[in-house]
């Protein structure tokens, strides 16, 4: 091989180390923008939930004294309770789907799911059937079978 063809082979090397080191840099940039944007996702769905003024109600009154909690009960309250169920039940197809760590969504809706779930004003005009709103039934029933189970340190917000 002459000196040229030495020059010429170092070059092709080069430039596909650079190639390859530049195909890695993209998709390690992408794999972590995935992540970030998960990160972003999942914490906005919790601000939601404290942001919206009718589920924030509906939050409020669940942790309230009796007396409080007896105001869900009322008719006017069923949309906002229909929409504190959805908003639960898009959670669960998040973890589905595999945008959120299912312990992540255990951990941050979890309680109120179960509370909501088990407390009768908030029951009170809400079908209890199965074929209607079995997503939010389970995701209560799988908080209250991992409640305590949960490492906290270890939640994750990524799959």
């Amino acid at each position: 091989m002459t000196r040229l063809e030495w020059i010429q082979s170092t070059g092709y090397s080069i430039a596909a180390l650079v190639a390859i080191f530049t195909i890695f840099s993209y998709f390690y940039t992408q794999k972590k923008q995935r992540a970030l944007d998960i990160v972003k996702f999942s914490l906005d769905q919790h601000r939601r939930l404290f942001d919206d003024e009718g589920l924030f109600e509906i939050l409020n009154l669940i942790d309230g004294s009796e007396a409080e909690q007896s105001t869900l009960a009322d008719p006017s309250m069923g949309n906002k309770k229909r929409k504190l169920i959805t908003f639960f039940e898009e959670m669960v197809l998040l973890v589905r789907a595999g945008y959120m760590s299912e312990d992540f969504a255990l951990y941050m809706f979890g309680y109120y799911a179960l509370q909501a779930r088990h407390n009768t004003h908030f029951m009170s005009g809400i079908s209890t059937d199965y074929s209607d709103f079995g997503i939010f039934f389970d995701f209560a029933d799988r908080y209250s079978e991992r409640q305590g189970v949960i490492e906290v340190k270890k939640v994750s917000i990524t799959p």
